[in-house]
């Protein structure tokens, strides 16, 4: 069965084909910026699942790019299109198994309203996206 830290890391590895954009599996002390922070899971709903052995979760990668001036907060419109070498949506949408696990994985939005917020000391705009898996 596929474990929660191989789907972490399939996520991971997809961010990771976005150039330029550095991707953290953990809140980083530093981030370079523009950051995709992927957080733990949520939402594992065991009692809904598909079968015995697979189940939905859902994970949220926090988007930031850094506040000094305004103007960054447009560097988010290509990280979430839809198409593009910098969508989030086209690199999970092009791999939906993360690297060949048995998993099925889909961007399911973009949420929060746009967010001025702070990491290690630095005024940044943040966005979450929600990517749902179902996990065999």
């Amino acid at each position: 069965m596929t474990t929660l830290a191989q789907v972490r890391d399939g996520i991971e590895a997809r961010l990771e084909t976005i150039d330029g954009l550095r991707v953290y599996d953990r809140v980083p002390e530093n981030a370079f910026y523009p950051a995709a922070i992927i957080f733990p899971p949520t939402n594992p709903d065991y009692r809904n699942d598909l079968s015995i052995r697979s189940f939905t979760v859902r994970f949220v990668v926090m988007l930031l790019v850094p506040a000094v001036v305004d103007r960054q907060q447009l560097d988010l419109y290509d990280l979430l299109d839809r198409s593009g070498p910098s969508s989030i949506f086209a690199v999970i949408d092009a791999d939906k198994t993360l690297g060949g696990l048995n998993v099925d994985a889909r961007v399911v939005s973009a949420s929060d309203p746009l967010d001025l917020g702070e990491m290690a000391g630095t005024s940044v705009y943040q966005r979450a996206v929600t990517i749902e898996v179902i996990v065999s």
